[in-house]
């Protein structure tokens, strides 16, 4: 639902800029460009001409909001005055007069286009024709409570967040955020969460192998989820955790830097929020049938809409089913998922919601990849090789319970409670084992099976949080208050491990398909294992302060208190924790015009670390600060936005080895030294992201990263002045651009892309694998028949380029991955 917003003038500033990278100087002249589009926009009336439109039915607030968006104007309206009705869409040429009256035909309500250049929405006389038709203009510009919601907007930009505490515009956050909104997963075709961080500004994705995959933004790993702003704790089920699909997804938020105030301990990388679907007012469903690559076939089904006539009482269920091959031979996965939620307004101010998430996931994996050669470069196996079985499994299955209470008081505040159940779990898991035989010949592998069942990991969070406004000093001001905490219960794996081994086979010739039975563990075949069972106890409180110095100024002050303990019960004395550790937050916003707003901020995090000095204490934690600094901007009415920032980021205290400390270092390691604290990491950077519609039936979310990270401080002298990791490239580019075509191709939709990196490369001992910068380019064609039905073509990695999504010299285990090849997915998608 879009946000109204006061009509903006037609004027803005440009900046010219130096810029080392071509792609960064075309995002860059891009976004200082924009502000002259919007006075040709906003002073030229609109056109008379015919232009062509195929908006499918749905709630009516949401079909003019995407007509607005496609016709390119500026619209500006009050969710109240639509009330829940429903529109059938719009199919046909019209001129944007024309367009506005069908829409509205048979309401009250008239589009009118104020000298501003915006159009508003005015109640019209039940006696049309008299002198006295229209009565006097009753124009609200209020926020839609919704107004986050991207589902039916048609645009890739979003004004308004969740992931921040509470609901806030972009623009008043000091840190940048990016949006990836429903139609621009949609138009991508994007299946889950690896699909849509693999494409998402400044975010890396690093494989531990064939399942397990770890995310990083600027140097540092992201070792926390949200969902519907709770945390989730992904590091520690990583073994068990399911990739979440994005049918159950309104939009991912994405607020890269450090986040002390949003949770405890953690790295200053970025917080991702994944936003699930709620239900609708009025009826609505949708069912998509996808065909690819590979063998692919996926079902979808989402049904909303209200239980009971005052619609009071609202719900939605989503539910899919995924069958998939893999470009690699034997490689499989099949996912079934069902999603349920339901809303109910327990009165005008107070509303509840509860959910419930399954997903079962069954797949073939492999903890290896594919070997280097002895010098670290690239052996060139074919793409299809998989050093595996078909009777490999890993199979888990996640499940979540919400619930998740909202009151609102008339004087503005708002209380929410969030409360959320967690179980991750392995039902099966028997993998083959691939390592390197011999120093001479990169070819000879040992193979061994690993049978384990059992690990788990459960999860409760619980959040408390008040916001509202104040006045001070003649100004009003907004305060937010919140508690929570997290208890996670990590059950460690068992089983047996060396179950059948082979030794010394080659692999251009063995093939583990056919010359490898399925084995079982036996005595004498293999060695039994068992991980200990360990608790993450996290809590703590926040206090935030938004002050309003100026109409341009905003100060924001913060600061959290956190609590963290690790212990595992059958290990007596293993436990270790930080006790009142604060984490201030201070920025600054400074709208410099109606359009552009200049922010700075500075926040704190810490990391806990277990390791012990020689006199048996532990280190204290890791830590970290970052400053912000930026412009945000948003033109066309607030259909684009757009967002420069820089970043400096330093990690203080990290472990390093104690050279005066025995060796070993006993009671407390068996072999190796004690640790100190003191090693230190830089992080320096800028990022460019331009989203939203640059012109009418134009789609873009364009995004330019550049991440210099340098170890300052480390046991090992050679690893000083090195990146944090060398696998994540330097400088990053990331288009995707859709446009839907007019006459004479009504109906209609193109759209293409890029993501493009630089040279990247790891080290093990004294050997290098390298790979050099690369692009990938992917297209979308889609067709719609008609208001209820359209057929869509993507291709992914259009042009076939050849490269690894994780590479790494020769070490004990084969740790290199081909990237996906070209493929194709076709989706046929009903909507009623």
């Amino acid at each position: 639902m879009p946000r109204p917003s006061p009509p903006l003038p037609p004027h803005g500033r440009r900046a010219p800029a130096r810029r080392r990278h071509a792609g960064a100087a075309l995002l860059a002249g891009c976004m200082w460009l924009v502000p002259a589009l919007a006075m040709a926009q906003a002073a030229a009336p609109a056109r008379a001409e015919l232009r062509s439109f195929q908006i499918a039915a749905g709630p009516l607030s949401h079909v003019i909001a995407q007509y607005a968006n496609q016709a390119g104007v500026a619209l500006s309206f009050d969710a109240a005055q639509l009330g829940t009705r429903r529109s059938p869409g719009l199919q046909g040429s019209y001129s944007v007069k024309d367009g506005f009256a069908r829409l509205l035909e048979g309401t009250e309500l008239q589009a009118v286009h104020e000298s501003s250049g915006v159009y508003t929405l005015r109640l019209q006389s039940l006696h049309p024709g008299s002198a006295a038709s229209v009565l006097d203009g009753v124009i609200v510009r209020a926020r839609a409570e919704n107004a986050a919601t991207t589902e039916g907007s048609g645009s890739y930009a979003a004004a308004q967040v969740t992931a921040n505490i509470g609901q806030q515009r972009v623009r008043d956050i000091p840190q940048p955020v990016s949006v990836l909104t429903r139609q621009w997963i949609d138009d991508q075709a994007l299946p889950d969460l690896h699909a849509v961080l693999r494409n998402a500004t400044g975010v890396t994705v690093d494989y531990i192998d064939s399942e397990r995959i770890n995310y990083y933004a600027r140097g540092y790993q992201i070792d926390s989820l949200q969902v519907d702003g709770m945390g989730i704790n992904q590091v520690t089920s990583a073994a068990t955790f399911i990739q979440p699909d994005t049918a159950m997804l309104d939009r991912v938020e994405v607020l890269r830097g450090a986040s002390g105030l949003l949770r405890g301990a953690g790295n200053p990388s970025a917080v991702v929020n994944l936003v699930r679907k709620r239900p609708s007012a009025q009826f609505q469903g949708s069912a998509a049938l996808t065909l690819g690559s590979w063998d692919r076939r996926r079902l979808e089904a989402d049904l909303s809409g209200p239980l009971n006539d005052a619609g009071t009482l609202r719900a939605r269920l989503v539910a899919l089913a995924d069958d998939k091959a893999a470009f690699q031979t034997a490689r499989h996965e099949k996912r079934q998922s069902v999603y349920a939620v339901l809303e109910a307004n327990l009165s005008p101010q107070t509303r509840l919601t509860a959910s419930l998430q399954q997903t079962a996931l069954d797949a073939t994996g492999s903890w290896g990849g594919l070997p280097a050669n002895l010098d670290g470069s690239q052996l060139g196996l074919p793409r299809s090789t998989y050093l595996g079985t078909p009777w490999n499994a890993w199979n888990r299955s996640n499940r979540q319970a919400y619930v998740e209470l909202d009151h609102r008081l008339d004087h503005g505040w708002q209380f929410k409670a969030q409360a959320a159940r967690s179980y991750f779990r392995s039902d099966g898991f028997k993998q083959t084992s691939f390592s390197s035989a011999s120093d001479t010949n990169p070819y000879l592998a040992n193979v061994t099976t690993s049978i384990y069942d059992g690990e788990a990991s459960s999860q409760g969070t619980l959040s408390l949080q008040a916001t509202g406004p104040f006045e001070w000093l003649g100004r009003r001001h907004e305060l937010a208050l919140g508690l929570d905490m997290q208890r996670v219960r990590a059950i460690g794996s068992s089983g047996y491990w060396d179950v059948s081994p082979l030794y010394g086979v080659d692999i251009r010739s063995w093939d583990p398909y056919t010359s490898y039975p399925e084995p079982a563990y036996g005595a004498g075949n293999g060695n039994a294992y068992s991980a200990p069972t360990a608790h993450v106890h996290q809590h703590g409180g926040f206090a935030r302060v938004r002050l309003s110095l100026s109409d341009a100024l905003t100060a924001i002050a913060g600061a959290r208190l956190s609590w963290w303990d690790y212990h595992e019960p059958a290990t007596p004395g293993s436990g270790y924790g930080v006790r009142h550790e604060p984490t201030p937050y201070a920025g600054l916003v400074y709208a410099l015009s109606e359009q552009v707003s200049a922010y700075a901020s500075y926040s704190r995090i810490f990391s806990s670390q277990n390791k012990k000095q020689a006199d048996g204490s532990l280190l204290p934690p890791i830590e970290g600060q970052d400053f912000e600094a930026g412009l945000k901007g948003e033109f066309l009415d607030g259909r684009l936005q757009g967002t420069l920032s820089a970043f400096d980021i330093e990690y203080t205290g990290s472990a390093l080895e104690d050279t005066a400390s025995p060796m070993p270092c006993l009671p407390y390691y068996l072999a190796g030294r004690c640790y100190l604290a003191g090693g230190k990491s830089r992080s320096r950077g800028w990022e460019a992201e331009l989203s939203g519609a640059p012109a009418p039936g134009w789609q873009l979310l364009a995004s330019y990263t550049h991440t210099r990270s340098r170890i300052l401080r480390d046991d090992s002298t050679a690893l000083v002045g090195q990146p944090l990791r060398p696998a994540d490239p330097q400088y990053a580019l990331r288009v995707f651009a859709s446009r839907q075509l007019a006459s004479p191709w009504p109906g209609w939709t193109v759209g293409a892309g890029v993501r493009l990196q630089s040279r990247t490369y790891t080290s093990v001992g004294n050997v290098t694998t390298r790979q050099g910068g690369y692009a990938l380019f992917d297209a979308l064609v889609a067709y719609r028949f008609s208001s209820t039905l359209a057929l869509q073509l993507n291709a992914n990695n259009l042009f076939d380029k050849v490269y690894y999504a994780k590479f790494s010299p020769n070490s004990r285990f084969f740790n290199n991955y081909y990237g996906d090849p070209r493929n194709l997915t076709l989706t046929l998608r009903a909507t009623f």
